[in-house]
């Protein structure tokens, strides 16, 4: 279970290095408001992203517990 949640960790932070890297992407359309991205939501992105990072950490908790016995 472990080796999963370190391959979704990875996943994760690739995920937030493209948002991060999109959302400082000049926004191609002047119609556009300043740091507006074309088709995404860099905010709700992230917002996602920091659930699942939560979502890792009560797996986390769950494996030690597991893995303890309890």
């Amino acid at each position: 279970m472990m080796q999963a949640i370190r391959t979704l960790e990875r996943a994760i932070d690739r995920l937030e290095q493209d948002v991060e890297g999109l959302a400082a992407a000049p926004v191609p359309s002047s119609d556009l408001p300043a740091g507006a991205l074309p088709g995404i939501d860099a905010a709700a992105a992230r917002t996602a992203l920091r659930s699942l990072d939560s979502l890792i950490t009560e797996l986390k908790g769950q494996d030690v517990k597991e893995r303890a016995g309890g």
